[in-house]
């Protein structure tokens, strides 16, 4: 998230570990004979970061339902990954324009 650090600062974002109820606990249900006409299932969830960020109404400054996104990990670290390879690429392809314009200016020089 861009600006992540600088909302932080200021309590405009947060992170979470949310429980998310896949399907929730069912209890056994019998007929008046006894015979279960439903059986028990244990409920079923998992539990996820969140990553929740406060929205406001930019007319009113009135405050609006939070913005709550599921961030994995993984994919974050994949992204620094990703960012750091091309800030190194970046940096490579203006080391040797610089070492060009350099030598430009060199040979311009000698004349």
């Amino acid at each position: 998230m861009e600006n992540y650090k600088a909302l932080k600062g200021k309590s405009k974002v947060a992170v979470k570990k949310a429980k998310i109820v896949d399907s929730p606990a069912v209890k056994e249900v019998t007929d008046d004979k006894g015979v279960v006409v439903r059986s028990a299932q244990a409920e079923s969830s998992h539990e996820e970061l969140q990553l929740v960020s406060k929205r406001f109404n930019s007319n009113t400054g009135e405050a609006l339902d939070d913005s709550t996104q599921t961030v994995e990990v993984s994919n974050l670290e994949n992204e620094v990954k990703r960012l750091k390879a091309e800030k190194a690429n970046v940096a490579s392809r203006v080391d040797a324009e610089v070492a060009d314009l350099e030598e430009l200016i060199a040979d311009l020089k000698k004349l």
